[in-house]
């Protein structure tokens, strides 16, 4: 008698650790669909930030183009500024002589 308790014991202990594995092998299969996800979800957002990185070094290299051609405008700008300052104060040297000469 004592047999078929130790016997039905072990029966029980072996029903309780099948159905542990069982449990642990579904979770291990839903485990491993996660993986997969998430492998893929890694490569797209790999895929992304070496997007993103190239268009950022695109913008740098545009915007210092664009800043370079800002400063030569400007440059240009101060120049033509120049140039017409002194243009005017030529043309407004005669006047400035007929004026005394006129006055005097």
């Amino acid at each position: 008698m004592i047999f078929y308790l130790g016997e039905a014991v072990l029966f029980v202990a072996l029903l309780l650790t099948s159905l542990q594995v069982l449990r642990m092998r579904r979770e291990l299969q839903r485990m491993r669909a996660y993986h997969a996800e998430f492998q893929q979800v890694f490569g797209k957002t790999e895929t992304a930030l070496s997007t993103i990185q190239a268009t950022i070094r695109e913008l740098h290299a545009s915007g210092r183009d664009v800043v370079e051609e800002l400063g030569q405008r400007i440059d240009a700008g101060r120049r033509l500024a120049g140039e017409l300052k002194r243009a005017s104060a030529g043309l407004d040297a005669p006047h400035a002589t007929a004026r005394k000469a006129n006055a005097a």
